[in-house]
């Protein structure tokens, strides 16, 4: 190879691996570097597996529904509809707890911007409303 040529990987980096980097690229580094984790390390990491096991499964039974608990009501058909989709469909997809978190942390801004703008708040319900038939014909077709 020339010397302005990159050099071409044999192996390729797991998803896995790339997800750890945002929380510490170092240890990455390490482990193609053919380091072994310490027994700490592991320990360290066996014990985040559970708790972020327990997240998911906490997840999955959660009742909240920010956007439609505010617009129809925390017990709502409506609102019932967004959860099942969450817990069924949503939460099966890779990244699919991500996205989840994501939306908890956005829509009480969402349910800000309503409450400060007639405008905002139509658009909201407009697309929360195109959302809840399109789960409800979803479900019917499962």
């Amino acid at each position: 190879m020339g010397k302005n040529q990159p050099q071409q990987r044999t192996e390729w980096i797991s998803a896995s691996d790339v997800g750890r980097t945002v929380f510490c690229p170092h240890s990455v580094a390490l482990k193609y570097q053919g380091a072994k984790p310490t027994k700490q390390a592991v320990l360290a990491r066996q014990q985040g597996d559970l708790k972020h096991e327990a997240l998911n499964r906490q997840a999955r039974q959660d009742k909240r529904c920010y956007v439609a608990s505010y617009l129809y009501g925390v017990d709502d058909p409506r609102t019932n509809v967004l959860r099942k989709f969450r817990d069924d469909v949503i939460l099966k997809w890779p990244g699919g707890a991500l996205l989840v978190r994501l939306y908890y942390r956005l829509s009480p801004l969402a349910i800000h911007l309503s409450q400060s703008s007639p405008r905002i708040a139509g658009i909201v319900r407009f697309l929360v409303d195109r959302l809840v038939c399109w789960c409800s014909r979803r479900g019917n077709q499962s």
